[in-house]
């Protein structure tokens, strides 16, 4: 596994420190009604920490990598990583989450694949009671980190199509302002009554000393600057 690929892969995705999702949240819930655990999270591996997603029956927002449960899984994009006891795993011997009164003791996480085949983290569930996961229990898990995928494949796309309107925007915002004559898009009521949606600045190149607030304010001020002659022309075309 290429780490820094994995990590490019995980930002393209623009979802660390991002606010709860009720979807995503729903998903983690499911996991523990169905795996009968208190507690269940959505997690993210980054390069120092596991960041939560989402929390069922859990506090804490992240973790260092080093002491997550959820890091083993990107060995095994396709395996439930399943800690039945974890004070009596090697791994986890020294692992501060596993000692106290409120010790994490089972963990299974089923890992989040991207297309690409890289693991962003896991969709996991917790117990501080020593616990045995059956095969229909790990295959759900594996469900809804698919379902957990989709969700955030549909997510990333969203996001990438706005940010490609956002930038076409800009775009067209620097031809209008650049271009040294004057674009406009302006609404009509049947009643005659105007509105400026858009006024470029070209008309402060082409009217130094004019000021376009004022014609936000009062759009009959337009027809002040046409010349008479075409006067009854551009009436018209704007009635139409």
């Amino acid at each position: 596994m290429n780490e820094q690929s994995r990590l490019k892969e995980l930002y393209r995705y623009h979802i660390l420190d991002t606010k709860p999702e009720v979807e995503l949240d729903e998903l983690a819930e499911i996991a523990s009604v169905i795996c009968s655990t208190p507690m269940s999270l959505i997690t993210m591996v980054d390069k120092k920490r596991t960041w939560h997603k989402s929390k069922y029956g859990f506090d804490t927002e992240e973790v260092i990598r080093e002491n997550s449960f959820c890091q083993h899984t990107l060995l095994n994009p396709k395996e439930v990583f399943v800690v039945e006891d974890a004070q009596l795993d090697p791994k986890f011997i020294d692992n501060p989450f596993t000692k106290g009164d409120n010790a994490i003791r089972f963990y299974a996480g089923a890992p989040l694949v991207t297309p690409r085949g890289y693991v962003l983290g896991t969709i996991c569930v917790v117990d501080t009671k020593p616990k045995k996961i059956t095969d229909v229990q790990k295959r759900a898990l594996q469900i809804l980190s698919k379902k957990d995928m989709d969700y955030l494949n549909s997510r990333k796309l969203i996001l990438l199509q706005n940010n490609s309107i956002e930038l076409n925007a800009l775009k067209l915002k620097k031809i209008t302002d650049s271009a040294p004559c004057v674009l406009f898009q302006l609404q009509m009521t049947k009643n005659g009554k105007m509105k400026f949606d858009f006024l470029s600045k070209g008309i402060n190149s082409t009217l130094p000393d004019f000021k376009s607030e004022l014609l936000k304010e009062s759009p009959e001020l337009f027809f002040k600057f046409i010349h008479q002659d075409d006067l009854p022309h551009i009436k018209k075309s704007i009635q139409e």
